[in-house]
């Protein structure tokens, strides 16, 4: 009885089930279209909360898509998962925090250049170049090292002097720089006397006084019209309707978060400011990028499996789509077949749970070929009565004693003999009173089931090779 107790135990034990239910993705889909539209109505809100809102809105959108995408995973997966997602969370908020960032313009200051609406999908979204001027500390107006000095006209994204402000970030254009003396009048902008040229695009009568008389660049005391070393007069595009430099004053360089880029939304008003969408580093760029999306919707991609002699470790391989047929994206199968599975193929499929009928996408070895009788003998595979052995890393032996394993265990047709159209699959894996994730357990794969073969590992380091 103690025997049969702890052989139970470890049957158990070595099973690898779901740590988050296939179920939990209806619930990730639902939170996910929650937040959008939490963020959709953030909108709507008064602009002091529409920032808080919208943060929340996005909180619950990755909660819902984590919910999703981790559902069905084993513990080993789902460490896996989480491991490589927090290094791309790692590696995105680097490069938020050093090099670019998007951001939302707040209000109509800009106008005609940068179109301001808080309501979802409406008004420009901008990238902010945030290496330009140098690196700042996070969360500090203080730099790590100073880059370029800015220049007169840049559009620059800063953190506001105003304590009281409701918007913390804006977006105005240089004009006045450190040092000069700044008169606006009757139009015109002089610096230290002289009148100053706009740049092409931007209209002759963009920056005026208004009825409000802000001091800063307006009136003639040296405290007004100096601007400070240092220091910056940042104006609006849209002057009359503009809370701008004329009234809160000098901006510090620390200040600064960055210089703007481009317009990247909405797709009509998509504007480069920097002129490079017309070097060769952009269109290698964009090249590359779709060259990256088409061989991941239609040749290829990259499978987390559990490893044959550690199925608490992960191995990263590369799956080809094309090696069989044609892929759709989106279609668990292949919509056009130019070569059949074969003997030995490490082979990407889809196949049901015969509990509880949920899919699950696999990776196994091709052990037989349709019609072929199929027998494993003291755990050796036999194929017609002959002894085959299968390519390494394939074990010479399948443990596989678990009562659930009947297919290839027993000699009637049913359970021996291989259909028309299908095959039947091996996982690598050789542990003792586990449920064996294939066909052992599953049952005969249809072809229509084999969506890519296994070509080589490229993680982790150590276990790279062909398959």
């Amino acid at each position: 009885m103690a025997k049969e107790k702890r052989e139970t135990k470890q049957s158990e034990t070595t099973v690898i089930k779901p740590l988050i239910p296939e179920s939990a993705a209806w619930l990730g889909g639902a939170l996910f279209i929650a937040g959008l539209a939490v963020v959709y109505l953030s909108g709507r809100a008064h602009p002091a909360a529409t920032d808080k809102i919208n943060y929340l809105g996005i909180a619950i959108a990755a909660v819902g898509g984590l919910l999703y995408f981790t559902s069905g995973m084993d513990r080993a997966q789902l460490f896996e998962w989480m491991r490589s997602g927090a290094t791309a969370l790692l590696l995105a908020l680097l490069i938020r925090w050093a090099i670019a960032e998007p951001y939302r313009i707040p209000s109509g200051s800009m106008e005609p250049t940068l179109h301001g609406d808080p309501r979802f999908g409406r008004g420009d979204r901008v990238f902010v170049n945030k290496f330009v001027y140098g690196l700042r500390y996070p969360f500090m107006n203080k730099r790590i090292w100073y880059g370029k000095e800015p220049q007169r006209w840049d559009q620059v994204v800063f953190k506001t002097v105003e304590e009281d402000a409701v918007h913390k970030t804006l977006v105005k254009r240089i004009v006045g720089m450190p040092g000069e003396h700044i008169q606006i009048r009757e139009g015109k902008v002089y610096a230290d006397g002289a009148p100053l040229e706009l740049p092409p695009g931007m209209d002759e009568d963009t920056f005026f006084t208004t009825p409000l008389d802000g001091p800063y660049g307006v009136r003639n005391e040296e405290r007004f019209s100096q601007v400070p070393e240092g220091h910056y007069l940042l104006l609006g595009d849209n002057s009359a309707h503009s809370r701008d430099g004329r009234y809160f004053g000098w901006v510090p360089n620390e200040h600064f978060v960055g210089r703007v880029a481009c317009i990247w939304w909405p797709p009509p008003r998509w504007r480069d400011f920097t002129g490079f969408s017309t070097t060769l580093w952009w269109r290698a760029l964009v090249a590359l990028l779709i060259l990256a999306v088409v061989l991941r919707l239609f040749v290829g991609r990259f499978c987390p499996v559990h490893r044959p002699d550690d199925p608490a470790r992960i191995d990263h391989l590369v799956v080809s789509f094309a090696h069989y047929g044609l892929h759709i994206p989106g279609v668990n199968s292949l919509v056009m077949r130019w070569r059949e599975p074969q003997r030995g193929d490490l082979a990407l499929y889809t196949a049901k749970d015969p509990d509880d009928g949920a899919a699950h996408l696999l990776v196994g070895r091709v052990a037989a070929l349709p019609g072929e009788k199929v027998f494993l003998e003291d755990g050796a595979l036999t194929v017609n009565d002959d002894a085959i052995m299968l390519p390494a890393p394939a074990p010479e032996r399948y443990a596989g004693t678990h009562p659930t394993a009947k297919y290839g265990r027993s000699r009637t047709k049913e359970y021996s003999v291989v259909p028309e159209g299908h095959y039947y699959i091996l996982a690598d894996e050789t542990i003792e009173d586990a449920i064996p994730p294939d066909s052992r357990t599953l049952g005969w794969i249809p072809r229509t089931n084999i969506i890519g073969r296994a070509v080589c590992c490229w993680w982790p380091p150590r276990r790279i090779g062909c398959r």
